[in-house]
Formats: structure tokens, C-alpha cells, sequence
């Protein structure tokens, strides 16, 4: 496949103040103007922008992925060894359903190769395509969005109703997503009936306000997951500006940060999306040096991975095992924690499946276990894996 063929080179002049063999643009293998295309199969990560904002009435533009990209570029080199390609701008289809069927086959491709798309610029319905990748690679799925909306309603823009993509991804039944989690909603964002489906369909949602009281709760949930999203419209008004549906509260840019040094250091994530900001509205680009923060931090802790994925609960870790009075039924919760690095996992029974599905959980779930309580992680997978 020739993914060159998909993409309109780099145009970025960036000011490496730290000095070229320290700054991040100079070590990226960049697609420039009669340069030989980056080898993005033998690359740990590919960077991948995109102009489409014409499903939120907009029209289209690069100059969020542009910007982003040079506030990257101007940031410090996370890995002397990163091994990072920039393919450039994916070109934009005669209509949107082209563009989308682009972004599924580069990024199919990239999948393939065990390369991570990281995609700058475009709006949320991007998450469509890129989930169509997945199922081009007939890999099952978990689905975690870092925003202010819960995912399953569409939005109002201009007076004009967008569309869901995560309807579109429920509505075809797709037997490739296990798991679709929200990190972030606000209430007044988000109606009771919106809930109560994302409860009835066993899918993860997680107010904004208990997120901030335990941020390093959510670790468990990215250490779980395939494919992560963050919109730009999740973070407060005053540290992304130019999110598309902006809001005065959300995530602080440190807060979210964090969270895309979670997914990063987890060995599972295996793409991610920053987007939901138009540059047009964007002084002095204060949303691009959000994102490209935000996108800093996935690398920096991509490079600090340390290979326990899949997880093998027959190395390097303890085990622990806690009865539980719970939920109406006595239950024996088997918990593991790594000598590597301190991370718990636990085991959810099924007798759906050969073995217990493990799962990524944290000390306090365990902690809870003591207690006697049923952590709210295990009930919610024992649902669903039983269901």
C-alpha cells in the first residue's frame, strides 16, 4: 500500500530554541516536498493531521494540525532514540464519507505494522473511521473518549444538529467493540436518558467532578484500552479557547496531560485522536500548544512502556485472594500485582469464556475487596462478560 499517495507533504517552520539535536521536529522523519516518504512501517508512532470539520458546519482546514504540529516540533525530544514519522496532512475527500474511508485504510495499514496512529486536527466523528480500522483488522476493541459529552447523543452547531458516531458504531452492531468508556462528561452536558442507555448497554461513564477528585483512578481505565480520543471541547475554556464546543469548566490542560501520560505508559492504547479545536479561532495558538502538550506527554510515556501487555499473571507478580459478600452473591475476587511496577490487575470470572478475563485495576479496588465490597470495575465486567 502506498501511503504516500494519501497525504499532502509538511509545510512547518518551526524555531527550535532548545537547539535541533535536543528539540523533537528535527529527530521526526518528516514527509517534505521532494523528500522521500518516511518508512512508517518500521516507525514506533506516525503522526497523521487532518482538515475534515465539515460533519460540525465548518469548513475545512489543516491549520489545527499545522499549528499543533509546530508547537510540537519547538518541544523537547522525548527518547534519544524516538523513531517517530510525520506523514503530513491526509488529503481531504470530495465528501466526508471519503475522507473517513482514508483515515480507515492508512490507518488499517499502520495497525498492521504495530505502528500508532496519532491523529492531530478534524472533529469527533473521526472516531468512526478510525474504529472502522479495527474492524478492518478484525480486532475487538475497548473505546475510551476524553470529553464533556457522554457520546451517545448528537450536538447542536449553528443552529444544526451533528451527528454521533458512536451511534453509528452501535446502531451497526459491530462485534468488534468490547468496551466504549467517557472520561469527563458534565451533567448539564449530557441527559439523564443519555445515562441511563450508556448504563443499559453496560458501557463506563465518568462525571468530570469524581474524575478530578481521583485522577490517578482513570489509569486503570487507559491501562484497558485500544483506542483513546480526547476532545479538545474537555478542557476548560481558558486552557483550549478554540474548542469547538467550548465550556468555562473542564480539565485543566495538567489534568489531561496526565491522562495522556497514563495511556501512553500503558503498553494496550494503540491510537490516539486529539481533536474538536478549529484554528481559525485560536489567538496566538494557545489550543495547539494544548494539544501538542497533551500529545508530548502520550510520547514521553510511550517510551517509558514497560512490556506488560498482554498481561501473564504466571510472571513477576504476587497474587491475592479475597472473598467478597457482595451484590447479593458470595464471590472470591483473585487479585495480581506486578514486582515490576506496582500495577494491579484482577480476574473476572465467566463461564462464557476458557479462562477468567483480567482486567487492569488499581490498589484501592483492592483495598475495597478488604473491605468487603464488590469494586464497581469488577461488577461492571462480570455483567457483561456474563451477560
Amino acid at each position: 500500500m502506498n501511503l504516500k499517495d494519501y497525504f499532502d507533504p509538511v509545510s512547518v517552520e518551526a524555531d527550535y530554541r532548545l537547539g535541533e539535536k535536543s528539540s523533537f521536529g528535527p529527530q521526526a522523519k518528516k514527509n517534505l516536498t521532494g523528500n522521500k516518504f518516511p518508512d512508517w512501517a518500521k516507525a514506533d508512532i506516525a503522526i497523521i493531521g487532518v482538515s475534515e470539520f465539515r460533519n460540525v458546519h465548518l469548513e475545512n482546514s489543516a491549520l489545527a494540525a499545522t499549528q499543533a504540529r509546530k508547537a510540537l516540533y519547538e518541544l523537547s525530544a522525548v527518547h534519544n532514540k524516538m523513531n517517530i514519522a510525520d506523514l503530513g496532512d491526509l488529503k481531504t475527500g470530495n465528501t466526508i464519507n471519503d475522507s473517513f474511508a482514508g483515515l480507515r485504510d492508512v490507518m488499517s495499514a499502520l495497525l498492521e505494522k504495530n505502528t500508532l496512529p496519532l491523529v492531530i486536527g478534524g472533529n469527533r466523528e473521526l472516531t468512526l473511521a478510525m474504529f472502522r480500522s479495527y474492524e478492518n483488522n478484525k480486532k475487538t476493541i475497548n473505546l475510551t473518549s476524553v470529553d464533556s459529552r457522554a457520546g451517545l447523543a448528537g450536538n447542536s452547531f449553528h443552529g444544526e444538529m451533528t451527528t454521533s458516531c458512536l451511534n453509528n458504531i452501535i446502531s451497526s452492531k459491530s462485534k468488534y467493540l468490547f468496551n466504549y468508556t467517557n472520561i469527563g462528561y458534565q451533567s448539564y452536558f449530557t441527559g439523564n436518558d443519555e445515562i441511563n442507555l450508556m448504563d443499559d448497554l453496560l458501557f463506563d461513564s465518568f462525571r468530570l467532578g469524581a474524575v478530578k477528585e481521583s485522577l490517578k483512578e482513570m489509569e486503570p481505565v487507559l491501562r484497558d484500552t485500544d483506542l483513546l480520543t480526547i476532545s479538545m471541547s474537555s478542557i476548560r475554556q481558558s486552557d483550549a479557547p478554540a474548542a469547538i464546543f467550548p465550556s468555562p469548566n473542564g480539565f485543566s490542560g495538567e489534568e489531561v496531560c496526565q491522562l495522556a501520560f497514563y495511556a501512553g505508559r500503558s503498553e494496550r492504547p494503540s491510537s490516539l485522536a486529539l481533536f474538536d479545536w478549529y484554528a481559525e479561532y485560536d489567538r496566538r495558538s494557545h489550543t495547539a500548544h494544548q494539544a501538542a502538550q497533551a500529545a508530548w506527554y502520550f510520547i514521553d510515556g510511550f517510551y517509558k512502556r514497560k512490556g506488560e501487555y498482554p498481561f501473564n499473571p504466571s510472571i513477576n507478580c504476587t497474587k491475592f485472594i479475597v472473598n467478597v459478600t457482595g451484590k447479593g452473591n458470595e464471590n472470591e475476587i483473585i487479585f495480581y500485582k506486578s514486582t515490576r511496577t506496582g500495577r494491579w490487575w484482577m480476574e473476572v470470572p465467566s463461564s462464557k469464556l476458557p479462562r477468567g478475563l483480567i482486567i487492569a485495576c488499581s490498589y484501592e479496588d483492592y483495598q475495597r475487596a478488604c473491605l468487603k465490597e464488590i469494586p464497581d470495575r469488577w461488577w461492571q465486567n462480570f455483567k457483561k462478560i456474563n451477560h
